[in-house]
């Protein structure tokens, strides 16, 4: 007799329970208990209870081989077994979405440098994955969202520039939008300027800024005493340099597109940030002491600063000539050919009238007095003076116009202006001629008006671009007076 250790049921023999199917263990004998021989006692009666049936419950075995159920065959058709599962082929995920996702997070914290390359190289991630049925779909789509908004934010600061550049210079914070632009800190780039002493390597004149923004501008860098202009100035560095010669000095045939133009064709979009305006505002200029022109005028220069190697490559506004100026502790003396600081002074006779700024005559005949009779022309002079001779009522005037700086033919052109004004009041003109005049080339014209009197005019541009304007008015009876002009007058500034 055997007891099934899963269900405890008895088994006469047998291998298997016949109650659950367990295998059961090898039959033992078991000896059968000395039986108990109860004494005789009274009998109670006995309730009776009720037992709840025991059902036995199923056993799992504890590994059973999967059965295969065979297909149905064909005849002749040879069963190849199947495995017990098929593998899953694991994705793969997407470099380029990745990529462009970091791209895209760089991007935010670094002005979005980076992000005209994360949309790019996150749009090729995409549609690569896609094909490929690829992973970092997701994150290529991110990457692609958030390089794509701040490339359209840079789109949008550039075309509204002067716009953000108003409402911050407007918040009195004197912050323009290009020096937030480029991350370049014009005030760093200004005060360098401002805090060197400069030497131009051609010519060598001398710039020498003081801290109450006044200059001074030395003809010659070994002269500090004598030859040099003073007043105050103004330094500008990118797009605020090229707004300010549209505002102030468009006379100069210079815009603002012309000037952009011309920085993209030389450097680049990054030559903006590099681009200064140097502007002088002149009180006069000194010779021996005196104010040798007591106005003020200005003079302008456009071009680029290399704030590392301290250098200033300029145009000058006036002529358009180049010059380089480099720092003074840079220069090297050696470079340039520098003439005399004491140039040799010519002598003149005690008949010579004049100055330094227009020149002078000399008056050998007749009595001479000053005076300062007004301009029929209407030009406004940086210094004019005046000869007169009472007894024949001949007037020398000997001036320079001030304000603009002009080319050599510009000479010529007023010339032919002033012929043409005589024609219009009908008086008799003679035709434009070109001769030499104190050294330079002049453009000479005579009219002689009603009454008889011949009024010469020369016109000729020096060597500073400044327009010289020499007349005389004379009668035949005194044209002596005319010929000290022709031949006498000098020009040696």
């Amino acid at each position: 007799m055997s007891v099934c250790p899963n269900c405890g049921a008895f088994s006469n023999g047998g291998k298997f329970c016949e109650s659950c199917g367990t295998p059961l263990p090898a039959e033992q004998n078991v000896q059968p208990a000395q039986q108990y021989q109860p004494q005789p006692q009274p009998v109670q009666p006995v309730q009776p209870i009720p037992v709840q049936p025991v059902y036995p419950q199923p056993v799992q075995p504890a590994y059973q081989q999967p059965g295969y159920q065979q297909p149905y065959m064909q005849p002749g058709q040879v069963y190849q077994p199947q495995p017990a599962y098929t593998p899953v082929k694991k994705q793969s995920t997407n470099g380029a979405c990745i990529a462009g996702f970091i791209l895209g997070l760089v991007g935010l914290f670094t002005l979005g440098i980076p992000s005209l390359i994360g949309v790019i190289v996150s749009t090729i991630g995409v549609i690569v994955a896609f094909a490929k049925k690829q992973k970092g779909k997701v994150l290529g789509i991110i990457g692609f969202v958030l390089s794509l908004l701040m490339v359209v934010g840079w789109i949008l600061l550039i075309e509204n520039s002067d716009k953000i550049g108003e409402a911050l210079n407007s918040s009195g914070e004197g912050t323009s939008f290009e020096e937030w632009l480029f991350d370049d800190s014009y005030e760093d780039k200004i005060a360098i300027i401002s805090e060197t002493e400069w030497v131009e390597k051609s010519n060598g004149s001398r710039i020498v800024f003081e801290a109450d923004n006044s200059f001074t501008y030395y003809d010659d860098y070994r002269d500090l005493n004598n030859n040099y202009y003073s007043g105050t100035y103004e330094v500008y560095i990118g797009f605020e340099g090229i707004n300010i010669i549209d505002e102030r000095y468009s006379h100069f045939g210079y815009t603002s597109d012309d000037i952009c133009d011309k920085i993209d064709n030389e450097r680049g979009v990054d030559g903006v940030k590099d681009f200064v305006t140097l502007i002088f505002h002149n009180d006069g200029y000194w010779v021996d002491g005196n104010n040798a022109y007591d106005l003020k005028w200005d003079t302008v220069y456009i071009g680029y600063f290399d704030k590392n190697n301290l250098i200033m490559d300029l145009t000058y506004l006036e002529d358009g000539k180049a010059y380089t100026f480099v720092s003074w502790d840079n220069f090297d003396e050696s470079s340039i050919v520098m003439p005399e600081t004491t140039p040799s002074e010519t002598e003149h006779s005690e008949y010579y009238w004049g100055s330094v700024l227009v020149g002078g005559v000399e008056l050998y005949q007749g009595e001479w007095s000053g005076c300062d009779e007004e301009d029929e022309m209407g030009y406004y002079y940086l210094e004019k003076i005046q000869a007169y001779n009472e007894e024949t009522e001949t007037r020398i005037q000997l001036s320079v116009v001030s304000g603009q700086y002009y080319e050599p033919s510009v000479a010529e052109e007023m010339a032919e202006s002033f012929k043409e004004t005589m024609e219009e009041y009908d008086y008799e003109v003679s035709e434009v001629e070109e001769t030499t005049l104190g050294g330079y080339t002049a453009y000479v014209v005579t009219a002689q008006y009603d009454d008889g009197q011949y009024f010469t005019a020369w016109y000729f541009v020096d060597k500073d671009l400044r327009v010289h304007y020499i007349t005389v008015l004379y009668y035949d009876s005194d044209s002596v007076s005319y010929e000290m002009v022709r031949d006498t007058y000098t020009y040696e500034h």
